[in-house]
């Protein structure tokens, strides 16, 4: 009787096409890229940008519209947190949300569809709807002098740099294990649990997830705006169901950007996940990793040994 092949039955085409030394250098020099885009982010133009122009030309100047719940009234609050989400869409917090494109775009599934697409795009919206309503209900319960306190500068910092530093941690993690540097670590997992979290379904459930705890760390000036606005109605029931409008404007531009994908290329793409798993693969581990590495350094390290902001310290920004 013959003995069964043990050699080749958990062969990794990912590691088959790409070597260690390849592997090695691409991870290595996405993350120092992450960090060089972290060190010259111009805060300014991009913050700029949402609050002047996409806030700015709609509703109006937020920091005045913040205190003004007694005269506009809860429909309005609703307008403000859709225009506080696209304001968000390019801003240092939000930006790498961009990053989870590829891997919601690149499925890995045999019977790969854009039926598969969809399925993995609802996933991705579920999470960022849920924790945006979650962390609603905290607001109304926190109310007008709760979310004063909050908004307060040396504490909205220190939320966005634990929240950001941990959720780029996340990430840097997770690529390393789509490039095969963590196998000691899944294959303690059961068969069944790495076959979950390898579906694409799985993983868009996951980019979601962070992508809706973004809103929990978010400093953004308008976005706080927005929070001072809604808490003013000191009810959680209202304050839920405005997060998750914001929740949706924050994503908003990123699922345009993915149907547009799924619709004018989605058979090109599946073909290519489907025949060349390996390849969209990487893609969405160095997007993670770079994603990852722009948020370790931008919210953790810069800030605390004050290495970053380097195109203020040139003088490039002004």
């Amino acid at each position: 009787m013959n003995k069964p092949n043990t050699t080749t039955a958990f062969t990794d085409p990912f590691l088959e096409h790409y070597q260690n030394k390849k592997r090695l250098l691409w991870g290595i020099g996405i993350i120092l890229i992450g960090i060089i885009i972290a060190g010259f982010w111009n805060f300014h133009l991009v913050d700029g940008f949402g609050r002047d122009f996409i806030a700015g030309k709609t509703i109006g100047d937020t920091s005045l519209l913040a205190g003004t719940y007694g005269e506009r009234g809860s429909g309005f609050g609703f307008v403000f947190a859709a225009i506080a989400g696209l304001a968000a869409t390019f801003t240092a917090c939000n930006c790498v949300a961009f990053a989870m494109i590829p891997g919601l775009a690149c499925s890995t599934d045999k019977q790969a569809t854009r039926k598969t697409a969809i399925r993995a795009i609802v996933a991705f919206t579920l999470p960022v709807v849920v924790i945006g309503a979650a962390y609603g209900i905290f607001v109304g319960f926190l109310g007008a002098d709760g979310v004063a306190a909050i908004n307060e500068r040396p504490v909205r910092l220190a939320q966005a740099q634990a929240v950001f530093s941990i959720i780029g941690a996340v990430m840097i993690f997770w690529g390393l294990i789509e490039l095969g540097y963590l196998n000691w670590f899944t294959k303690r997992l059961s068969p069944l649990t790495r076959e979950f979290f390898g579906t694409s379904v799985a993983k868009a459930g996951l980019m979601g997830t962070l992508v809706g705890l973004f809103a929990v760390g978010r400093p953004f000036p308008v976005f706080r705006e927005f929070m001072t606005y809604a808490a003013a109605a000191e009810s959680p029931a209202y304050g839920a169901a405005v997060m998750t409008i914001h929740g949706l404007g924050q994503i908003a531009v990123l699922l345009g950007l993915f149907f547009l994908l799924v619709w004018f290329a989605g058979n090109r793409m599946m073909n290519w996940a489907t025949e060349k798993p390996w390849q969209p693969r990487m893609v969405t581990a160095l997007a993670l990793l770079g994603g990852g590495a722009y948020f370790v350094f931008y919210w953790g390290i810069a800030f605390i040994y004050d290495v970053g902001r380097w195109g203020f310290k040139l003088g490039w920004y002004g």
